[in-house]
């Protein structure tokens, strides 16, 4: 009898998410490989797939895809013109043509204090690069620019130290923010490249961070088909196999683009709870080539706390409440809870959370 060649993955980076996508690689039988670069990945190991976590070296990408003939998601390309807001929403705007807020660009103080004025008031500096909202400041007044940009720059820079100009984007007091995990994948159907779209997650901010999320957020037809459409024409112009995260902003009807991550994040959290198949197994699934499922088993919402440190028996206490998950990260902790409804699956989550804040 002889056993059937196992196919090679590797994967480079060293976050949570990197981790997760390897747990989920395993399960399909795939042989694995997680580190990066500077630790001498891949070694001996001559990958047939290689997936690339946020910020790898774009020219060793190239080298080792042209070495190995590897498959590489998201390809040299996705990841550069992701890697950095301007990359991205320049290609979103400019030549997709999609609706976004007005924008400009700054790489000094002086810079931002003309972009500003051409932007106008009140207006949203951003860091550079996707930073899950770490370092976003709402500018109503010229005197508040300095340190806008002071916190915006500082979160600009990358492990490697190269910074990125900072983002200064026009403000309006929308409804919410939704991101649409878009998978794209092979069609068994039809062996052709297709877009399967997850139900939209509702996310919400405070100070920079995020602090809730909940799915399926409700959004009107119209807005829900403009969603789509958006997303399925940025995941296009990324082009590749893998999950998408798109981040859009919704006024009513109206859908502006904000931002794309060609790989799970902090927003797809709670589909652990509230999908057949997660958006780490997803995006397993999809850089494979495999079949797709996003199929809503649950309505759930997430809270997530940051700077907390609870004890053993405040998260018993925070998980006795019905239907509630309680998940430690590296930098946050999760509170997810599923229920009938997604208000209901809110009010779950924010009051285990409490418990979870006491004596903080």
């Amino acid at each position: 009898m002889t056993t059937a060649k196992r196919s090679k993955v590797l994967i480079l980076g060293t976050s949570e998410v990197e981790e997760e996508l390897a747990t989920s690689f395993r399960r399909l039988g795939y042989e694995v490989q997680v580190g990066t670069f500077a630790q001498g990945a891949p070694g001996a190991m001559t990958p047939d797939i290689t997936v690339a976590g946020e910020g790898t070296d774009l020219a060793k990408l190239r080298e080792l895809v042209e070495t190995t003939g590897c498959e590489l998601f998201p390809t040299v390309e996705a990841c550069r013109m992701t890697r950095n807001r301007e990359g991205v929403r320049r290609t979103a705007a400019e030549e997709l043509g999609l609706p976004t807020m007005a924008y400009q660009f700054a790489d000094s103080l002086e810079a931002l204090e003309t972009c500003a004025e051409e932007v106008g008031y009140p207006l949203v500096v951003k860091p550079g690069r996707s930073t899950a909202g770490e370092g976003q400041s709402v500018v109503r007044e010229p005197k508040e620019l300095r340190a806008a940009w002071t916190k915006a720059h500082a979160a600009s820079e990358s492990e490697s130290g190269e910074t990125e100009p900072v983002a200064v984007e026009q403000y309006i007091d929308f409804d919410y923010e939704v991101t649409i995990l878009t998978a794209r994948s092979i069609d068994p159907a039809t062996g052709e490249l297709a877009t399967w779209f997850c139900e939209p997650i509702g996310t919400r901010h405070a100070n920079g961070k995020l602090v809730e999320t909940w799915q399926p957020a409700a959004l009107s037809q119209a807005a829900a088909d403009n969603a789509r459409s958006i997303a399925a024409r940025i995941s296009g112009a990324i082009a590749g196999r893998g999950v998408y995260s798109i981040e859009l902003f919704v006024d009513g009807d109206e859908v502006y683009f904000s931002q794309a991550t060609p790989r799970p994040d902090a927003d797809g959290l709670l589909t652990r709870g509230t999908q057949r198949v997660d958006q780490f197994d997803l995006h397993t699934r999809a850089t494979a080539g495999l079949p797709i499922d996003v199929t809503l088993t649950s309505p759930g919402a997430a809270t997530f706390l940051h700077g907390v440190n609870p004890t053993t028996d405040q998260i018993a206490q925070a998980m006795a409440v019905e239907e509630v998950t309680v998940q430690v990260h590296e930098d946050t902790v999760m509170v997810l809870a599923t229920a009938d409804t997604v208000d209901e699956a809110r009010e779950r989550s924010a009051e285990a959370a409490r418990y979870l804040e006491a004596g903080e």
